[in-house]
């Protein structure tokens, strides 16, 4: 009985992952969470976006993004935190025939605020903050791996790189992250 189940649910499996997926003007939402690649172990960011399909599995991506890091100073850790939205477009690199797996690269324009020490200049030991609040903006490549569960829910691994003007911290950052994409 066990195996007449199992090779049930493989046939299942297998036949719904042959359905239409990525559809022109097709939409899907979107959430990503990750670290930051450097020595702190502290940092770390959470998005969510909006994906529209186009032609030949390529996708316009609108998303929002929270990113907390921490800069060392004596005994504590000054809290750096990025509130940005990004604007990009996803190209598809290589793909299986049943749009299954995919790899993507993207590009993408984001802005933002970064907000230092939650507003406070002044640190417990008298020292003064020299770097203050301010608006950010900058750009992003990503690779993406995308693997479809279902025609609806796909499972995205990724690694991007930013470059920010405007920050307090490094200019340029990578990271790395693990997602969610469900199909709408």
């Amino acid at each position: 009985m066990k195996s007449i189940l199992i090779i049930i649910m493989i046939f299942y499996l297998s036949y719904s992952v042959y359905g239409q997926r990525m559809i022109p003007k097709q939409k899907s939402i979107e959430i990503n969470s990750g670290l930051f690649i450097k020595k702190d172990s502290e940092s770390y960011f959470i998005n969510t976006g909006l994906a529209i399909f186009s032609k030949r599995e390529n996708y316009m991506l609108y998303s929002l993004e929270y990113s907390k890091n921490s800069v060392p100073y004596k005994s504590v850790k000054i809290p750096v935190e990025n509130y940005t939205a990004e604007v990009g477009y996803s190209f598809n690199i290589l793909a299986n025939r049943t749009k299954s797996f995919m790899v993507n690269t993207s590009l993408s324009a984001m802005g933002g605020y970064e907000h230092i020490n939650k507003g406070e200049l002044l640190l417990y030991d008298g020292a003064k903050l020299l770097n203050k609040s301010s608006f950010i903006y900058g750009m992003s490549a990503k690779l993406s791996l995308e693997t479809y569960l279902s025609d609806r829910i796909a499972i995205i691994a990724s690694t991007r790189a930013r470059i920010l003007f405007k920050t307090s911290q490094d200019q340029l950052m990578s990271s790395i992250g693990i997602g969610l994409r469900i199909n709408l």
